[in-house]
């Protein structure tokens, strides 16, 4: 008989726990209170990086602390009305900016990161979704050189982890692309990087093969959860279901949930906004760009060129305040001719992080036939296909190929 598993979330996270669970012949129900993919897995910067191995625990940070906490830096914005409940996490935050701890989690990240990018390409060519891909790698530049070697531990991470990199002088970087203008002083190529061109679109397209499959996709918003023998009971809007397996993968929303059976709230919450500039006439951008000392990455995707802003520290709750979108617009017509903003307000998501970096990947600490999967910052997208199969691997007790220790939930709750 085919054993059933329920996976609360929608999002690429929960998506490739449920593709991963279908492909070990577990009978798999998706639940959301909107469609795969629509809600923070739809606005990220579209980006399956190589590069996305760097915590952001960097002990470059604290040179910057001061100004980093009183909002005086477009990359960070702190929430001044939570200070004090996001104090407890600041605190071990900082506690891990230091270089040996920036190099052991980065290692632990590289691990995930590189193996979910070839998981990412094996389900691509699977779903027929080759269109979505921009294969021509990513650009990292730098307007001031004080910047670029500011961020030397962060290469030597790379190096470590044998992440193909290209170093760009500004004559390299306009050789790349033509119509940024030149500003750049230098510039990292992280050369087998891909993004993606709609990942809205990348995330119905494996919800699709779920479906095919034989999954269901239930569109239902979960209120609450318990434990009854050895099945749980979920009351959603739609009425009270029970099963005897539960992988919750709820983002941000995973900590409310989980609150109810005792749980700690590891997350401070990333928000991050982006808009969408239409091309100035003929102009071109073949890469995505992450403009350092702007603070903003721009990304070339169907619906024109996307925005994305720095970390915006707050609680989950928190109105939504797209000041980091208006100052960085005028920062991005100085290093490139975009046309005008094509959306009507900025688009907000939820980035849900913990102090190291890493996501909460695994058994819940004290209850059975739980699973949990969230926390994974600015990572979700690459790190999706990696989380499923982990969680498919603990419930179907196969052997890990890529060790979860470093993602244990229980360290934080």
């Amino acid at each position: 008989m085919t054993q059933p598993v329920v996976v609360l979330g929608a999002g690429i996270v929960g998506i490739s726990c449920a593709l991963e669970l279908q492909r070990r012949g577990y009978q798999v129900t998706l639940t959301d209170r909107r469609g795969p993919g629509e809600e923070t897995s739809s606005g990220n910067a579209g980006i399956l990086s190589y590069s996305n191995i760097t915590p952001l625990a960097d002990p470059s940070l604290l040179s910057r602390l001061h100004r980093l906490i009183l909002n005086l830096d477009a990359d960070f914005r702190l929430h001044y009305p939570h200070m004090i409940s996001l104090s407890p996490w600041l605190l071990r935050f900082v506690s891990r900016c230091r270089r040996t701890t920036y190099l052991h989690d980065g290692d632990a990240m590289a691990a995930l990161t590189l193996a979910s990018i070839d998981l990412h390409k094996q389900w691509i060519a699977e779903a027929q979704v080759q269109d979505l891909l921009n294969p021509v790698g990513g650009l990292k530049l730098y307007r001031y050189r004080q910047t670029f070697l500011r961020d030397r531990l962060e290469r030597e991470l790379l190096e470590r982890c044998e992440v193909k990199h290209t170093l760009l002088d500004a004559g390299q970087i306009c050789e790349l692309e033509p119509d940024l203008k030149p500003i750049f002083a230098r510039g990292v190529l992280i050369d087998e990087s891909v993004s993606i061109r709609n990942p809205e679109k990348l995330c119905k397209a494996y919800a699709q093969m779920f479906v095919e499959a034989g999954g269901q996709i239930r569109l239902a918003n979960v209120q609450s959860l318990r434990q009854q023998a050895d099945d749980w009971v979920l009351t959603t809007d739609q009425g009270v279901e029970t099963t005897p397996r539960l992988v919750v993968c709820m983002g941000a929303w995973t900590p409310e949930l989980i609150g109810q059976l005792g749980y700690s709230n590891p997350l401070a919450i990333e928000r991050g906004y982006h808009t969408i500039f239409s091309s100035a006439g003929a102009t071109r951008l073949s890469h995505p760009i992450f403009d350092v000392d702007a603070s903003y990455v721009m990304t070339p995707m169907d619906t024109g060129l996307r925005v994305t802003t720095g970390t915006n520290l707050t609680r989950h709750e928190t109105a939504p305040d797209p000041r980091q979108v208006t100052l960085v617009i005028p920062r991005v017509r100085e290093a490139f001719p975009v046309g005008e903003v094509v959306t009507r307000d900025p688009w907000m998501g939820r980035r849900p992080t913990v102090p190291d970096t890493l996501p909460l990947i695994g058994p819940a600490p004290r209850h059975r036939n739980l699973w949990l999967a969230f926390g994974h910052s600015h990572m979700g997208l690459t790190m999706g296909p990696i989380t499923g199969q982990l969680i498919a691997n603990f419930i179907s007790g196969t052997e890990q190929q890529i060790s979860p220790r470093a993602c244990d939930p229980a360290r934080y709750l």
